[in-house]
């Protein structure tokens, strides 16, 4: 996705340089990883009274202490009231000084696959997520919906009102779902095939050429197509990974398959022996790229970009749930186009195994789940939902940090017959990273913690062409500020990271900006009750954004998040 906005950062003063001030400490971060865990019988019933004891975990194949233990049960949330006839139902009252509401334990995200999903088979998904979703989502759990058709468009922030969340599932509905474009073209791609092999042995080796040089292009489509939709899913992932609580995201898609055209080959090199032809080589001229062999169809192979996704999965601590909408299998062979032809049988197992390989990895290696060949999806998704209604939280100290590197994960519970489910890997973050991740997901998720004390002040927008330049001032108390003594002076710096999302769903880019602090030790005392500033030009588009900003102290490691929502050119507000 191309950025659509930019930071222009300064840091500035309150007072010069020499005069600032803060305590001097030194601090030592441990790494804590966090993992929730899905335990349930032989028959799919949650198993509720574990303790900590009744668990192991293995990192990289060594038993790590539990420090950190829950159960979390997300009830149901209770029924509206009934209407009593005539009579207009109370409006809630809310005291003006209110405390927020605790956020949500389990966070869904609903990503639809409009580029791969054929109308009718969405359609259907839509309806029983519409059934299903919104008996869910209160005060425990809320849902994102996000959209792929070629644009990611990320429909706004989680949800947690039913009829909310029931209209915009119905809104879905009525928009485009390209997944046909595809299945005509393979139709019509077989057909050729078909043509080519039932023509005059004269011309036929011309015609099996242009039909081979067709299959090619059209592999080359969607493998373009696959990397495509697994970038969009990563960056999914992306935007929730500083979410904190259980995050599920389900993947409804169709014919999602790492090796697209493999059956094609496969019909093109085995369909004139199988229709008794008697042709033994393979089809396919060196004007047409060269023969068909059994290793053509590797040229296309996107395992990669499937291993891709679940790698995102991991380092955001997303489960992943597969969802096939295509429904029970389709057989080709069974279809018009493939019987008016030569006879040969187009081998739809090969498909529809690949897809089914692929969705069961993306699931087992998150701690997820894959519901494939299922005509009620509301149904499959109750049979699942203790993963993301009833769960245990585990956390154990990383020893020996290596952030970016995958670190094998494995579970176990001494419970007979108990069947666990979690994450195989975990790959850890650096700092800046988590902090990166807060604020991406501060665009949809308010972060309320301040341990900075830090202020915003918002400046008026100025138009700049087509766009606007926003200034921001934050303001830190210096006693809050850690410095390191070194040589006579305190050391430290204040980090700014920044993000930008409007609520079409265009998000920009992170960024970051360091301010340094130098201060001579014999400063310190006299900056007492004063503040540090920091500057931030933003270059904006108009309309309404969520400017999701943290300040990190390098030192402590302590970050404050700001989120202002602002309407530019509207008046400037402080926060």
């Amino acid at each position: 996705m191309r950025p659509v906005f930019s930071c222009v950062a300064s840091a500035a003063l309150a007072l010069p340089l020499a005069a600032q001030t803060g305590s001097i400490s030194r601090s030592v971060s441990v790494s804590v990883t966090n993992v929730d865990v899905v335990v349930t019988d032989s028959s799919g019933r949650p198993i509720t009274d574990l303790s900590s004891a009744d668990f192991e975990i293995f990192q990289d194949g060594k038993v790590q202490p539990i420090t950190n233990f829950s159960f979390v049960n997300n009830p149901l949330p209770p029924p509206p009231p009934e209407p009593v006839h005539g009579q207009a139902p109370e409006p809630a009252i809310v005291p003006p000084e209110a405390a927020p509401p605790p956020a949500a334990r389990a966070h869904l995200i609903v990503f639809i696959d409009a580029l791969h999903l054929t109308p009718i088979n969405r359609n259907r998904a839509l309806i029983k997520l519409k059934e299903y979703l919104p008996t869910l989502v209160g005060p425990n759990v809320e849902v994102q919906l996000v959209t792929w058709d070629r644009s990611l468009r990320i429909r706004g922030p989680f949800i947690n009102e039913a009829p909310l969340l029931g209209s915009m599932l119905t809104a879905l509905g009525k928009e485009v779902a390209l997944g046909d474009v595809p299945v005509r073209e393979r139709i019509e791609l077989i057909r050729r095939i078909n043509d080519a092999s039932s023509m005059d042995s004269r011309i036929q080796q011309s015609a099996i050429d242009s039909a081979l040089t067709d299959v090619k292009a059209w592999a080359d489509a969607q493998a373009a197509d696959l990397d495509a939709t697994a970038e969009a899913v990563r960056a999914a992932l992306s935007s929730v990974a500083g979410v904190e609580g259980r995050k599920v995201l389900f993947l409804v898609t169709e014919r999602l398959t790492p090796h697209p055209a493999r059956d094609l080959f496969d019909y093109l090199q085995y369909g004139m022996q199988n229709a008794g032809t008697g042709a033994r080589r393979s089809p396919g001229s060196s004007l047409a790229g060269g023969p068909v062999n059994d290793l053509t169809w590797t040229h296309w192979d996107r395992s990669e970009s499937f291993r891709d996704v679940t790698s995102a999965a991991n380092v955001a601590g997303v489960s992943i749930v597969t969802i096939d909408a295509g429904h029970l299998g389709f057989d080709d062979a069974l279809s018009p186009e493939v019987a008016a032809g030569y006879g040969g049988r187009m081998d739809s197992a090969i498909g529809s195994l690949d897809m089914q390989t692929a969705m069961n990895t993306l699931a087992d290696e998150t701690g997820g789940a894959t519901i494939q060949g299922s005509n009620d999806l509301a149904l499959a998704l109750k049979r699942i939902e203790a993963d993301w209604m009833t769960y245990y939280s585990l956390g154990f100290e990383t020893p020996a940090a290596k952030p970016g590197a995958p670190r094998s994960l494995k579970v176990t519970v001494a419970r007979k017959g108990a069947e666990v489910r979690t994450r195989r890997t975990v790959i850890e973050r650096t700092p800046e990273q988590k902090v990166a991740d807060a604020v991406l997901a501060g665009a949809y998720i308010p972060h309320t913690s301040n341990p900075l004390g830090a202020s915003l002040n918002i400046g008026a927008a100025k138009r700049t062409g087509s766009k606007y330049l926003l200034p921001l001032e934050f303001r830190i108390p210096f006693e809050k500020l850690t410095l390191v003594p070194e040589g006579g002076r305190a050391r430290g710096a204040v980090v700014f990271t920044e993000v930008v999302a409007s609520p079409e769903g265009r998000v920009s880019k992170v960024t970051t900006q360091r301010a340094p602090l130098d201060i001579p030790e014999s400063d310190l005392a006299s900056l007492a009750g004063k503040s540090f500033t920091y500057s931030a030009t933003l270059e904006v588009r108009a309309g309404s954004l969520t400017v999701s900003t943290a300040l990190t102290d390098e030192v402590s490691r302590l970050t404050s998040y700001v989120q202002p929502h602002v309407l530019i050119g509207d008046k400037p507000r402080t926060r």
